[in-house]
């Protein structure tokens, strides 16, 4: 490939003339001298090009100068080649998204920092504040009868109101199976307490509607231990409060005997409650029991129907009250038992 050609197919790429002769140049540096001489005649990278297109060979002139006289017709090998390619019109595009994107990276930051520094006002550090709320816990009474780890449980639950008390002791006494002595401590959160306290025997015969002598707290504690007997098809609830050794005989000659003659008739709400038809018979009657006890403990006892019933004993201390024979025995063995 001549001059002729080479320079035309640059010009065919998008090359200025220039570039193109700077090229031939680096191809051509014993060339170099002759087209810098040309240079500086006054002609430009155009003419000197036009010049060689139209000659196609080195002038008369250049022929005068050894060190710069190129041969007739030397071809300029891989001018085209070598001559650097405009880049494509997609990298430009890529190029100028890439720029535009720091640019606006750059100009976001300048914002922020300079928005943090004039308009946002400086934090102060905040010291923790330890708040404390007193939670009062009320303690339960210790049991008054003997209880097994092994074989026994305790729940306790709040109320909020009296529908919750009686729906708690519906479902442990028909459902609770975790022990065979189940006791229930009820913690009072009713509207109207003060401070939370343990429900006690005086709650219970209101819940329940539960009619009781004037005298009765006279002698007989307030606080009681409620149990749920599990052993029976539906827990029997069973309870044992205390008094004091001196008024043994008030309890019984004073306050549980008179009590017999209305006692059916007070609990009809308790048996309603558990769907228990009662009569309002006047008579107790009288029974016994020792099992493996030395001694014998009477029981006073009322039948209201379907296995359930009134069944009381009175220790040197202790009232123990339950709603089935079986579970007045197990309380009263429960109590000789107690310490030993």
């Amino acid at each position: 490939m001549n001059f002729s050609e080479s320079i035309k197919k640059a010009r065919e790429r998008g090359m200025n003339d220039d570039q193109i002769l700077e090229a031939i140049k680096k191809q051509n540096p014993h060339k170099a001298d002759f087209f810098d001489a040309e240079k500086e005649r006054g002609l430009s990278s155009t003419d000197i090009l036009n010049n060689v297109v139209r000659e196609d060979v080195t002038t008369e002139k250049a022929q005068d100068k050894e060190t710069t006289s190129p041969p007739k017709n030397e071809p300029l090998p891989n001018i085209v080649a070598n001559i650097p390619q405009k880049p494509p019109e997609e990298t430009k595009l890529w190029m100028r998204i890439f720029i535009t994107l720091v640019l606006v990276s750059i100009t976001a930051t300048s914002v922020t920092i300079l928005y943090r520094a004039f308009f946002v006002p400086k934090l102060r550090p905040i010291s923790p504040t330890t708040i404390v709320h007193e939670v009062y816990a009320p303690r339960a009474t210790q049991p008054l009868v003997r209880m097994y780890p092994e074989r026994d449980s305790i729940l306790r639950f709040p109320i909020t109101a009296d529908e919750e008390y009686l729906s708690y002791l519906r479902r442990i006494a028909r459902e609770e199976k975790s022990g065979e002595m189940v006791r229930i401590i009820i913690e009072d959160q009713r509207e109207g307490v003060r401070n939370a306290r343990i429900t006690d025997l005086e709650d219970f015969f209101k819940i329940f509607e539960i009619d009781f002598p004037e005298n009765f707290f006279d002698k007989i504690e307030r606080d009681f231990n409620l149990f749920v007997y599990t052993r029976e098809t539906t827990g029997k609830f069973v309870f044992a409060v205390s008094f004091d050794r001196s008024v043994r005989d008030d309890v019984e000659w004073t306050i549980m005997r008179p009590w017999e003659n209305t006692m059916m008739r007070d609990f009809r709400s308790f048996f309603n409650f558990w769907d228990i038809q009662t009569t309002e018979s006047r008579e107790f009657s009288n029974t016994t029991h020792k099992g493996d006890m030395p001694t014998s403990f009477p029981i006073r006892y009322s039948e209201a129907g379907g296995g359930m019933g009134l069944y009381y004993t009175i220790t040197d201390d202790r009232l123990l009250f339950a709603t089935s024979l079986d579970s007045i025995r197990v309380l009263i063995e429960r109590y000789y038992y107690f310490g030993r």
